[in-house]
């Protein structure tokens, strides 16, 4: 991918509150979070590593042939557990997937890196799209993401934001769970105190915003369906059956 050490983090755990046990869910006979990792592999980067508290992923993972460490069980937010497994692990990059991303396209992890590439100074990058429905907008699920005139981040809330009291022209973000940290700056951010807005909205990177910490925002033109409930486990079966792009990398994956 680059001349720099570039590792993928793909975070999973089996107690999630929504739906309990979905990285081992199979979903065209393969593991979510194997999914994930499969796809990410086809980014190029330096490595791919599922990092859980879950000895049954680990070993599901590594069945496949694939790389996994074990953290801690006590961590609230994703990036607390990915700033661990980097403890173990060599990269002057991080790149974050959440483990619920079988959609995942391979130059969506690129786009996420290349701002860190290619300016020094900047400690964090978060991938985002536009929001395509007034229903994704209330949807307190979806976290919306307002950027300043410079394209970083000012704001996540899972609440509707802009509030558009006028009429006005004003890109509307959705915060994907694609992320690209320098190491150094995920050390930093696990280290903040976790913040006031960070426990109202469940969102970790406000943590960053309240202290400080600048967040790029690289907007992409299309959405990935994550797997939030045992319902979208069909929706996403549906995509690889009739979306041509998915179909292709679902049957290159599967062959892995």
């Amino acid at each position: 991918m680059s001349e720099h050490d570039i590792t993928i983090v793909i975070p999973a755990r089996m107690a999630s509150s929504r739906y309990p046990g979905k990285p081992l869910v199979p979903i065209m006979g393969i593991p979510l979070v194997e999914h994930v990792r499969r796809r990410a592999m086809l980014a190029g980067a330096h490595r791919v590593v599922v990092a859980t508290c879950d000895a049954e992923i680990k070993a599901a993972v590594e069945q496949a042939g694939g790389h996994a460490v074990m953290t801690k069980d006590t961590h609230q937010r994703c990036t607390d557990r990915i700033e661990e497994a980097m403890e173990q692990l060599p990269g002057d990059i991080v790149v974050m997937v959440q483990g619920d991303e079988p959609l995942l396209m391979p130059e969506a992890i690129t786009a996420v890196a290349a701002p860190l590439l290619a300016d020094p100074s900047l400690p964090i990058v978060n991938l985002l799209s536009e929001l395509e429905s007034e229903a994704d907008y209330a949807n307190p699920n979806i976290v919306k993401a307002s950027c300043n005139l410079n394209g970083d981040v000012i704001f996540f809330s899972r609440a509707p934001i802009p509030f558009f009291r006028e009429q006005v022209k004003v890109p509307v973000y959705r915060q994907t769970g694609i992320m690209a940290f320098r190491k150094e700056a995920l050390n930093r951010f696990s280290a903040l105190h976790e913040t006031a807005l960070e426990r109202a909205e469940s969102v970790d990177m406000l943590r960053a915003i309240e202290h400080g910490m600048r967040i790029a925002g690289v907007v992409v033109n299309y959405v990935t369906l994550g797997v939030d409930r045992p319902s979208d486990v069909a929706l996403v079966e549906a995509v690889f059956a009739n979306d041509p792009e998915q179909n292709r990398l679902f049957q290159l994956t599967s062959r892995q």
